[in-house]
């Protein structure tokens, strides 16, 4: 992306397990807290982890109030949806905007509709086709509700599907297929999920501590993050944010492994950077992959150090997961919501849990506590099983 054809972000919303809204999670992020707490949607006993970051029960009941004929996934890509085309100014309910495309990244899609699924053969004896509507007529359904009547994709690429969706939407903007996208990541906590996630043998039985060398392991949650972008003109008001560069890729090199040094990281990173038509020098602050495993922390430093060099030591790399936990398919875009408050408000949220350093991971990842620094350009790391990568850099409004 060029600065000929800026892309400006103009909303954004998130729900997770700090709460709703992106004001007030971003505000308990900067207070040290953590959204992690023990899981009580289904049977955990079996589980050797049985803490997740589930939503708080009061957002959980709000929602399934409000929307008692959708799953859970689905109520969160609508709250989080509003809540960005509501901050952008744009009137809601509103009829079908033509101009305005809606990408979707997700690890496991509406998962809870497919349980009622199974569920209803288990008690049935059958299943319905008209069962799997909610299933899958998901993307179509969320494009009505949220008025976007332009192209609509959903994309399942793991944990990079929100940093991927957000590429995507900045290629059609690009392209003129739509004016402006809405992108949306989003992932439920299901048992189904938890029972797979469980046996990938990833998720620690301690807290998460990215970047520390006591470090066993990563924490799943649920949620959904929202930002809607639009193609910037001389006469549009002033953006949140710019997307300034865009990159996806894939390792080719294992299923599940990072590559040596994590150089599909790196890659990516430096591809959305060029994209943005600037070098590592310009970049000040990296939220971090950080998923707190023996394998990807010590490889995502060497990556970054890779890519930045001797710079990297005045960088501030932050590990967002440590709160938050792993959004899966909103990691991503949840990751670049607070990324984007972190540029807009000039205070990074600290990496908790983080109290041996690992001489592996030399970084300053603001531990402890949240530091006042003033940010103009940060790229944003994701990556996922298949080997797949997504970047996005982020810029201050002009």
């Amino acid at each position: 992306m060029t600065s000929e054809s800026p892309i400006a972000i103009v909303g954004t919303g998130l729900v997770c397990c700090l709460g709703a809204g992106v004001t007030r999670v971003f505000r308990r992020m900067c207070a040290g807290e953590c959204g992690i707490r023990p899981l009580d949607r289904f049977p955990v006993d079996d589980y050797p982890q049985q803490s997740g970051g589930q939503l708080p029960g009061d957002i959980e009941e709000a929602l399934r109030t409000e929307f008692p004929d959708d799953d859970l996934a689905a109520a969160m890509v609508k709250t989080a949806g509003r809540e960005a085309l509501r901050q952008a100014g744009r009137e809601f309910p509103a009829a079908l905007d033509p101009a305005m495309a809606l990408v979707l990244g997700t690890n496991f899609g509406p998962m809870e509709s497919l349980e009622w699924c199974w569920r209803e053969r288990i008690e049935c004896g059958a299943m319905d086709r008209d069962t799997f509507d909610r299933f899958d007529r998901f993307p179509a359904a969320m494009a009505e509700w949220l008025g976007c009547g332009g192209p609509r994709a959903q994309i399942s690429l793991s944990c990079a599907s929100g940093a991927s969706a957000l590429a995507i939407a900045g290629d059609m903007i690009r392209a003129g297929r739509a004016e402006r996208v809405l992108a949306i990541g989003y992932d439920a906590l299901t048992e189904y999920c938890w029972c797979g996630l469980t046996n990938l043998r990833t998720i620690t039985t301690d807290r998460m501590r990215p970047f520390d060398a006591n470090r066993s392991g990563t924490l799943f949650s649920e949620g959904a993050g929202a930002m809607l972008l639009e193609r910037r003109t001389a006469s549009s008001p002033p953006p949140l944010g710019i997307l300034a560069g865009v990159a996806t890729n894939n390792n080719a090199f294992h299923m599940t492994a990072p590559a040596k040094d994590a150089d599909g990281s790196r890659r990516v990173m430096a591809d959305a950077i060029a994209d943005a038509g600037m070098t590592p020098e310009a970049i000040d602050h990296v939220s971090a992959h950080a998923t707190s495993t023996r394998a990807n922390d010590v490889t995502e430093a060497a990556a970054l150090r890779n890519l930045f060099g001797r710079r990297l030591d005045s960088i501030t790399v932050a590990a967002h997961k440590s709160q938050l936990g792993h959004l899966m398919g909103a990691a991503g875009i949840a990751e670049a919501i607070i990324t984007l408050e972190v540029i807009r408000c000039g205070i990074i949220p600290p990496t908790i849990h983080h109290e041996t350093p690992d001489p592996e991971c030399p970084l300053d990842c603001v531990p402890g506590k949240a530091r006042h620094r003033q940010v103009r350009c940060a790229v944003t790391n994701s990556a996922g099983i298949g080997g797949n990568n997504g970047s996005v850099v982020l810029c201050a409004a002009p």
